[in-house]
């Protein structure tokens, strides 16, 4: 499958990469607030999963295994042998199956507002999403799932970004955001114990889809793990886009010091 993407600094082969990956229903320029902080320190990939901006749009299930593996076939495809991950939401997801399944191509690893395994509870959250999209359309989809995503403090704040959110729903096709659900909803456990890289889990205070305690649980299985709750819901990173300035690229560039110092130790 043949995925649209966009990168920065191609040519700059002295940059470590960086791979951006979307939420659930988002497109590649959901990040766009977001890359300007990452491109003096990184050759930037960020890309639209399948379902998504103007990759394809197959009809039925977006199974996480088919998310990970279009990832590893971008990858592929443009001979990057490691890079950091950053994913939101789903595209969390996608970042600790990917490091799980492929450690060898993960530096490290930032994912927010997501979960390893979908408890009954969230997938009844999820479900409610699936039900509203067969009975009224992408807009009534939208609607429904609009008081789980957004934190309450960027709907007082940024009205414009909802307004935003909701034209875009409204001209996706039904058979595409059935497909991506039920991906979500799926009965799969990620095995985040065999992750060893640096991971930074982050989730927004007001996240009612994957609360703060969803986080702390999964805190305990990573080996190297840490955990920073933010300002914002469930699309933290979309509300505050400065939280990616200010807590993901100062974890980043500590993690490359400290390996960095570690290789050197070692000679």
């Amino acid at each position: 499958m043949q995925l649209n993407y966009k990168i920065e600094n191609i040519e700059d082969k002295n940059k470590p990469w960086l791979i951006f990956i979307n939420g659930l229903f988002a497109g590649l320029n959901s990040w766009d607030e977001s890359v300007p902080y990452f491109t003096d320190e990184f050759r930037v990939l960020r890309y639209d999963g399948r379902g998504q901006g103007d990759s394809p749009r197959p009809v039925g299930a977006y199974q996480l295994k088919h998310l990970v593996e279009d990832l590893k076939n971008l990858v592929d495809s443009l001979n990057i042998d490691k890079a950091s991950l950053v994913g939101l939401s789903n595209g969390g997801r996608i970042a600790l199956e990917f490091a799980n399944l492929y450690p060898r191509y993960v530096t490290n690893i930032v994912a927010s507002d997501t979960y390893d395994e979908p408890s009954p509870l969230l997938q009844l959250k999820l479900k409610s999403w699936l039900d509203a999209n067969r009975k009224g359309g992408p807009i009534h989809r939208f609607e429904v799932a609009t008081p789980w995503i957004w934190g309450e403090t960027i709907i007082q704040q940024r009205p414009e970004l909802l307004d935003f959110y909701r034209e875009r729903a409204g001209l996706e096709k039904v058979h595409v955001i059935e497909g991506l659900i039920e991906g979500a909803i799926e009965d799969h456990r990620i095995d985040i114990t065999n992750i060893h890289c640096p991971t930074l889990l982050i989730v927004g205070r007001e996240d009612l889809l994957t609360p703060p305690f969803m986080h702390e649980r999964m805190l305990k299985k990573l080996t190297q793990g840490a955990l920073k709750i933010v300002p914002g819901g469930h699309a933290s990173l979309l509300e505050y886009p400065l939280t990616l300035k200010n807590t993901v690229l100062p974890w980043l560039l500590e993690c490359r010091q400290e390996m960095a110092t570690s290789a050197f130790e070692v000679v």
